[in-house]
């Protein structure tokens, strides 16, 4: 691992921790243990510090969800997994997730690109899944596009609360996350699957 990874991991921590808006270069450099001279040779702010953050954790969740559709069989399982992966990793990437929903992050020019590019990403995957699907017989939707647009805003309206955890909470009782994925795609896939 390099100068700038480890920057880059101290900075990460910082800003999960504290916020962006309260982190400064000087608690990255004092915590990296680093001049701040040594830190401005590597960044030359901390929205170039963010930047990297966010091209690195969008690359990884691009990656793992690519991943996660090559393991399943049919375009049901890889939905299934898609979504999985997707909840899991977006609770992981705690960070990414902030910038990409929180209006405070909005005015930055390379995280607006970045929502975008992932949007595109994601109902690009979402659209060749389902049409798989209808190829395959499995699905009967007229138009795979704009199913793959209405899932993809129902996905992202269970954002936050499968972050918080009130997404898991019914009754004075905590659903399983696998549990109320499940409930949901068998919800979403017995309104698209092709009857017999």
């Amino acid at each position: 691992m390099g100068r700038a990874d480890e920057i880059i991991g101290v900075a990460k921590g910082l800003i999960a921790r504290f916020g962006f808006r309260k982190t400064t270069m000087e608690d990255i450099a004092r915590a990296a243990r680093i001049a701040k001279a040594t830190l401005y040779h590597y960044f030359a702010s901390k929205e170039e510090i963010l930047r990297e953050i966010i091209h690195r954790e969008g690359n990884a969740l691009r990656e793992k969800l690519q991943q996660a559709l090559s393991q399943g069989r049919t375009p049901e399982e890889k939905l299934t997994l898609y979504a999985r992966t997707r909840f899991r990793t977006l609770h992981d990437l705690a960070l990414y997730y902030k910038a990409m929903s929180e209006e405070f992050y909005s005015h930055m020019p390379f995280v607006e690109r970045e929502r975008k590019e992932f949007d595109q990403f994601e109902l690009d995957t979402l659209e060749q899944l389902l049409r798989e699907g209808v190829e395959r017989g499995e699905f009967d939707i007229p138009d795979p596009r704009l199913y793959a647009f209405l899932l993809l805003q129902a996905m992202k309206g269970l954002e936050y609360p499968l972050a918080t955890g009130t997404a898991l909470h019914m009754d004075d009782q905590e659903l399983d996350l696998d549990e109320a994925l499940n409930l949901l795609l068998n919800i979403l896939l017995n309104g698209i699957r092709k009857r017999p």
